[in-house]
This record gives C-alpha cells, structure tokens and sequence, in this order.
C-alpha cells in the first residue's frame, strides 16, 4: 500500500506558506522589511490553531530552510553509524513516515553532500504532499550541482504540481536553448509546455507540437546515443509517449501508433502507454483489447480501460462483464458525460441479466442525472419501459466502436489538460 501524504488542513497550510514566504524574502535579504512583518502578523492566527506535531513540523521546516541561505560546507566522511541513519531515512520515507525521515537527514546531514540532502527533502516533501515546498529544495540542490539532470528534472516536475504558470515559464527557457541540457530535462520541459497549451486551447496545442516536433526528435536520438540508465528509460519513454500524442493529436494515426508500439517494447507494462494505444485502435484491432485488458492486470487507475471494455462487452453480449467493469469504472474519475454513458450500459446490462425493473430504471435514472443531455438513455428507457419481456438486444440504442474511439480520444485530451 502506496504511504498516505500528510493531512493539511488550512491552518497548517496558512503556515506552510507564510514559513516558505518569510524564507524567500530573507534569502533576499528583505527580513526587515514591511511585508515581512505583515507575514508574521497573518501567522499569529493559524499557528494558535495548530496542533503540537503542526507546530513541531513548521519549526523544522524553518529550521531546514535555512540551509538554502547557508554556505555550503564539504560532507564529513561517512561513516558506518551515518550510512546506517541513512538507510533508516529511506526506511521512514518509504513507510510514509516523513517526520522521521526528516529528522534523521537533519541529525545527519553533517555527512551527507549538502546537495543530495536537499534532493531528499525535496523527494520527501513531494511524496507527503507538498510540491510547493518540495521545489524549493529541489531548486537549492540544482543551484549546487546545476549539471545533475535528475535534480533539475524533479524540481520542474514539483514546479509544475506546485505552480503550473511558473513551470510553464521555466520550460520555455530550457526549451529555447535546448541543445544545452540533457534529454531527461529537455523531455520534461517539453511535458510540461504541451500539457500547458492543451488546457488553453486545441490549436494552441497543435501550434506547439509543431514546434516541440524537431526538439522531440533531437532529444529521442540523443537518447538512442547513450546507455539508459533507470532514470534515462523512463524520460525516453516520455518522450515517446510525446510524439505519439502529438502525432495522434494531429489526425497521423500511423505515425501515433509507431512511437506508442517503441514506448511500449521499453516498458511492456505501462499502463498510459497501453491505453493510449488500445484507445487508438479500439474498433480496428483486437489488440486494443489485449491492451486494455493488460492496462487494467497491472493496476491502472485511469478510468478509460474500464469504460472501452464494458462497450466491447456490452456490443459482443458479454453482460455480466460489462456490468462490473461499468461498476469499476462508476468508481473512478471521469467527466458527467463518459459517467453517464457508463451508467446507461451497466442499465443496458442489468436488464439482460434480468434485474428487477426498478434497479435498471434508477441505473437509467442516474445516467440521466449525471448528463441531463444525454438523450439516448432517456430513449433506452422508454424502449425499456415499453418492451415486452424478455428483454431483446435489439432495442438497445448504443454507439459504434468508431463513435466511442473519437470522443474518447477527445476526452482523455481534456482529461490530460486538466
């Protein structure tokens, strides 16, 4: 089981924030000044409200940022009793223990390169739940060791969770001079700025694919020039993943189909890529199927596996299937509209499988409730209402392969925005 983040409720975060300001502007040299007072003045409130380990917690952070404004000194050697503490930190971080995992890299970080204990704060920051915080220590690692491609990709990544505009901002920097950083950071910078111009706009994602185009296929052959590392896969794929949606995005389906099937060769079991996939070819392949199905055996959490294989079950009869794949899908997250379609099928299903009346007319009510435009489940509910039993396949208004496959490509586009 995943560790849980750290519960924030507004108080706390109130103080977070306030702690994280007053830092920036003493970095600034500004620690004196009127906004500075008026920080410490907004504070007094929500930290009255805090509970002891809240305020335990903001004094350590306070504590921790200051090493962003210290010199930094050269790690002790290591010895046996800190390499052991350090093992126990990346024990605590993996149980979600981040309190823990904290105070053992402040007892600690005497031995430990003053670069990598900000990369770890910032890792442990962005798993508890705070990317905000997160960035600026991963931006403090990236000033000490601005050549470590890892440090700078993990700080875009929590900038982006954190603060989409100023990600935006940074990746067009990098992407402007983009022959001088690595492919990992490149990749990412490219993420960032085409999810970025998708949530403005369809053309304006058109407009940057065209050109993230040649900077994509420059970084994918630097990849293909260099040993991989684990780190180095992953962005490689990503960059993968990039061009395809591009080229899908584009109407080139081929092309799509291409850089998806590459991804997939590096990480057979990468459950966006095999959606991505099986939403492309569903109605034209079997192997959409395979790809859906293997989407959901290694755990996907995304909702459209679920959704294309209860309408493949529903057209091929299978009513049982889809009635529980409707049901798992009913679960996720989803837009009114794909929830509603969902919520019509499981009714389509519980009617041939014989469910009493009233259960499929409040399934078909609740998909009507979820989209009130939906008119086509309104007519399957006439068409239910007015059937003689047993119930017949053939009253059942649904729509094609090729009809769910074009809205559900329009729909993960919007989801991907979001």
């Amino acid at each position: 089981m995943a560790p849980k983040p750290l519960t924030m409720n507004p108080n706390y975060l109130a103080m977070v924030r306030g702690t994280r300001e007053l830092h920036q502007l003493l970095a600034a040299g500004k620690d004196d000044a009127p906004e500075a007072d008026a920080l410490r003045d907004a504070t007094d409130g929500p930290w009255e409200a805090l509970s002891e380990i809240e305020r335990s917690r903001v004094r350590n952070l306070s504590e921790d940022l200051y090493a962003l404004v210290e010199p930094p000194s050269a790690a002790q050697p290591m010895n046996p009793q800190a390499q052991a503490k350090l093992g126990e930190a990346f024990e605590a971080k993996q149980r979600g223990e981040w309190d823990r995992a904290l105070d053992l890299l402040r007892r600690w970080r005497a031995y430990i390169d003053p670069a990598l204990v900000s990369y770890l704060r910032g890792s442990i920051w962005l798993e508890a739940g705070d990317p905000a915080t997160a960035a600026l220590f991963y931006d403090h690692a990236c000033k000490l060791q601005p050549d470590n491609e890892n440090y700078l990709a993990m700080f875009l990544d929590a900038l982006n969770r954190a603060d989409r505009t100023a990600a935006r901002k940074r990746a067009e920097e990098i992407l402007q001079e983009y022959s001088n950083y690595s492919p990992v950071v490149v990749a990412r910078a490219a993420d960032i700025t085409l999810m970025s111009a998708l949530s403005a706009s369809e053309t304006q994602a058109l407009r940057t694919f065209e050109l993230l185009e040649p900077i994509l296929k420059s970084t994918l052959t630097k990849f293909e020039q260099q040993e991989l590392s684990n780190i180095d896969r992953s962005y490689f794929v990503l960059t993968l993943a990039l061009l395809g949606f591009g080229y899908q995005f584009r109407g080139n389906s081929q092309a799509a189909l291409e850089y998806y099937s590459r991804g997939l060769q590096l990480e057979p079991y990468n459950d966006a890529l095999l959606v991505d996939r099986g939403t492309l070819l569903y109605g034209t392949s079997t192997r959409a199927v395979t790809d859906l199905e293997m989407a959901i055996r290694v755990g996907s959490r995304l909702v459209w596996p679920y959704v294309f294989l209860a309408h493949h079950n529903l057209a091929n009869g299978q009513f049982e299937e889809c009635r529980k794949l409707c049901e798992q899908a009913l679960s996720m997250n989803g837009s009114a509209a794909v929830m509603s379609e969902v919520s019509e099928w499981m009714a389509i299903a519980q009617a041939e499988l014989g469910f009493p009346a009233d259960l499929v007319r409040a399934t078909f009510d609740n998909a009507i409730r979820l989209d009130p435009s939906n008119e086509r489940a309104k007519r399957n509910l006439a068409a239910f209402e007015a059937a003689n039993k047993p119930i017949s396949v053939k009253i059942w208004e649904t729509r094609t392969a090729g009809a769910l496959r074009t809205s559900g490509l329009a729909e993960r586009r919007f989801a991907m925005a979001a």
